[in-house]
Order: C-alpha cells, then structure tokens, then sequence
C-alpha cells in the first residue's frame, strides 16, 4: 500500500465543497425518522434524527449535502446535555444551537472529536459549549484558525483538556477513548457503554465518500477491534445518519477498496473515478477531491 503523508486540510479545500448539488436520498435509508431543522441562510436545511434508548435520548444533527452531511450529535440526560462536535459552517452550527434550545437543557459538556475545521468551524456560534479535547487537537485548531477562514474559535481554542478514560454525566457512565493516526492524527471516540452507543465520529462515514486519512491500515486496523466490543451496537458517525456496528464491515471494505484504487491509480482524478464507479449511490464526492493534497506519487 502506498505510504501516506499527513497534510493540513486546508480552509479553500473544504469551503470549495459548499457548492456541491447532490441528493441526499441515498442517506435516508435507515429507521431514523427524520425531521427537518430550521433552514438559516443560504444553504438547504439539515435534519435531526432522534431516538431513544438506556433512559437517554440521542439527537443526531445531519448538515445538508452543500456541508457534507458532517454531523453534530447531543446526548440528553435527565438534567444536561453532552454535545459533540459543532459542523462546519454558520447555518449548520445555527441549526445545532436551536436544536439544543429545543430540549430546554444546558450543554453540561461539548467535545470536540478531532481537527478537521468541518467538525469546528461552526463551533463559535454554539452558545454555552466550551469544546473539550486533546491538547493536540487544539494545537492543530489554532494553527488552522489563524487563517481567519472560520472565525474565532475561542470555545475551541480556550476549553478544557479532556480526560481519557471512564467518567459519569448525571450518573450515567460515559468513556472518552483517544485513537492515533486514523481518519485524523488523534480522534476522541465518546461511548456510553450502558446504551451500547458510540460516538465514532470520522472513523466512520454512512453513505459518503471518505477522506482519504493519514493511515489507512491502522484506521482498518482500528475498525477490525471495534467489530467484537461489547460497548456498543450503535454508531453516531461523521458524515451521515446514525447506524449499526454493521456499517463497520462496509468501512473496512470500503478502505480496502480505496488502497487498491489508489496502488492502480496513476493521477488522483484516477483515484477518484474508480471510487465513484465503485460506490456510485454514495453522496459527497467533494471530499474525493482532499485525495489531491495526499497524493505522493
């Protein structure tokens, strides 16, 4: 397999996505029922997927297809809410915040699950939410802040450190794990193991193209020790709707597919046709482009 680099996923790599027209059908296949969020600006409205399981309610916010269907997920306690993730631009994150005004609950904690601005960028508007993470994670958010390109991150860029390991939220056991060198240099994996739900975020994509990731077998390697973990059955992931620990085959097959493309392909435009030709429902092929910044051939 072709050794991969580990470049910074640049600002004008990202925004250059916002004008992307493909459906989302192919993402609304599961028994989520959706509802619509309220629309903001310019861009089409996200949706919310909720369900509830264990004593606790689980709100998925989907972003629409122009924002990569990145997503933000909050857990709902009896008393507060944990908040992952803040999407990527001022619509989507304007969504997010009136979807925690709607439980009536304040964000007892917000986490931020890795580097990638379209996890942070909409995070300055989110009201109340102090993102906790790694402290490599907000080295890299700071060095990509200073672009300007997504405005202040300073509930990024001044919340407290994480801590890895085992802790409670309104008596409710929830686990922080750390994984290296996956989809993203350090990615904080959230499990609340009485649910058997986790939190994978961008360890797993649900009917979008992947980005490319800066070790691929280790990111297999990682997904193959999730297959037999007891902790959870339900995935809340990255980019897309909510799913099952079956989604993690389709993930493993899927970067297994992507090196085989990439060990045959010559160009990344190469790369990227024979991805679209092997999951052509898939929706975002924008984030086929970020191949191009990997690319050491």
């Amino acid at each position: 397999m072709t050794q991969l680099t580990t470049p910074r996923l640049a600002r004008r790599d990202l925004l250059k996505g916002t004008s992307l027209t493909v459906g989302a059908a192919t993402l609304l296949r599961s028994a989520f029922t959706p509802t619509p969020a309220v629309a903001q600006g310019a861009i089409s409205a996200g949706t919310v997927h909720s369900f509830a399981t264990g004593g606790l309610r689980f709100h998925t916010y989907v972003s629409p297809p122009e924002a990569v269907h990145v997503t933000s997920h909050i857990v709902e306690f009896d008393d507060q809410l944990l908040l992952v993730d803040g999407t990527m631009l001022p619509p989507t994150a304007q969504e997010v915040s009136a979807l925690v005004a709607s439980t009536g609950k304040p964000i007892g904690m917000a986490v931020l699950s890795h580097e990638h601005p379209d996890h942070w960028g909409g995070a300055p508007l989110i009201k109340g939410a102090g993102f906790a993470t790694l402290p490599q994670i907000r080295e890299a958010v700071a060095a990509e802040a200073a672009s300007g390109d997504f405005g202040d991150p300073a509930n990024v860029l001044n919340g407290p450190d994480i801590a890895i390991g085992m802790t409670e939220m309104s008596g409710v056991p929830v686990e922080f794990r750390h994984y290296e060198n996956t989809e993203a240099p350090h990615m904080v994996v959230t499990v609340l193991p009485e649910q058997k739900v986790a939190v994978v975020q961008d360890l797993v994509y649900n009917g979008v193209y992947f980005a490319p990731g800066v070790d691929r077998t280790n990111w297999i390697a990682t997904l193959e020790s999730f297959r037999d973990d007891p902790s959870f059955e339900t995935l809340l992931v990255g980019h897309g709707l909510p799913t099952t620990r079956g989604e993690l085959d389709t993930a493993i097959a899927y970067l297994k597919t992507l090196d085989a493309a990439w060990d045959a392909g010559d160009t990344p435009d190469a790369v990227k046709t024979a991805m679209m030709e092997a999951y052509p429902s898939y929706d975002g092929a924008f984030l086929l482009g970020l191949i191009e910044p990997y690319w050491d051939k």
